[in-house]
């Protein structure tokens, strides 16, 4: 399957936002704080996603760190 070029920017976006915000998970003591302090460090989301999308992706990565099915 090829991807075309805007699609393309987009993951890469979206793989550079969440490269960083793993930084912040094991500093946090649930999700709400760790949505927060991603929120809080990054001027800039991924622009194609809603906030409320964001925070929702973020909130079932904290969870899969939680639950063990991320490296630590």
């Amino acid at each position: 399957m090829q991807f075309n070029s805007e699609i393309r920017k987009r993951v890469t976006d979206l793989h550079i936002f969440l490269h960083k915000a793993e930084v912040y998970l094991p500093d946090c003591q649930d999700g709400d704080e760790f949505v927060a302090k991603v929120f809080d460090a990054f001027e800039n989301k991924p622009r194609f996603l809603s906030n409320e999308e964001c925070e929702e992706m973020l909130l079932e990565i904290w969870k899969a760190y939680k639950d063990g099915r991320l490296p630590s």
